[in-house]
């Protein structure tokens, strides 16, 4: 049980970490040349449109650090592992459904913004993430011995998965606030909630 704990833990913190060496990479390929205030060539946001952007950065942050709190639940769970486990990712739901409903949210007007479809395809792909990691707690129930350890090591496997996939939204997030020509761009810069994301 242990090493599952141990296991979990450094596939949150690997890709808490690694989100930070994956922006640096990806925004290198997309970033050409960096956006300034001097480039800027958009449209500036009104109010509703970083509203909208920082909505999306703090459910973002609100998420990842849910997803992370599995770890929690494994250290925490005592011998109902299950229990504390499901409890979180109840947790987790709510604050992905607070996401993909920020993101979809996108402002009036601003649907062919060319940020607005990459932030929403990350989006995608990690609501598909956590539907393979909700799966995974479910196995739990019931599962004891080497079937409950098997089953931890699936939920630390999906735990990571979604954490990537939330690391890639981050990028996108933070791509999109570099891109000076994107109103919606701009938004994600100015929004205060998104420097985290974006710095």
């Amino acid at each position: 049980m242990r090493k599952l704990i141990v296991l979990i833990a450094a596939a949150a913190l690997l890709a808490g970490c690694g989100g930070s060496t994956s922006t640096t990479a990806k925004t290198s390929r997309a970033a050409s040349p960096p956006a300034s205030s001097a480039m800027t060539s958009g449209a500036a946001p009104n109010a509703e449109q970083t509203a909208w952007a920082g909505e999306v950065c703090t459910a973002t942050t609100t998420l990842k650090k849910d997803v992370q709190g599995l770890t929690s639940a494994v250290t925490s769970g005592g011998s109902d592992v299950s229990a504390a486990m499901s409890a979180q990712m109840a947790t987790i739901k709510t604050s992905a459904t607070a996401l993909v409903t920020a993101i979809g949210a996108v402002p009036a007007g601003s649907e062919s913004d060319p940020e607005a479809a990459k932030v929403k395809a990350s989006g995608d792909q990690f609501k598909a993430s956590i539907s393979a990691l909700e799966s995974s707690v479910a196995a739990l129930e019931g599962k004891t011995g080497t079937a409950k350890a098997a089953a931890l090591a699936t939920v630390g496997s999906a735990a990571s998965d979604s954490l990537s996939k939330l690391s890639d939204a981050t990028v996108a997030i933070k791509n999109a606030a570099q891109d000076g020509k994107s109103t919606l761009g701009q938004a994600f810069a100015a929004a205060p909630s998104c420097s985290s994301l974006t710095s």
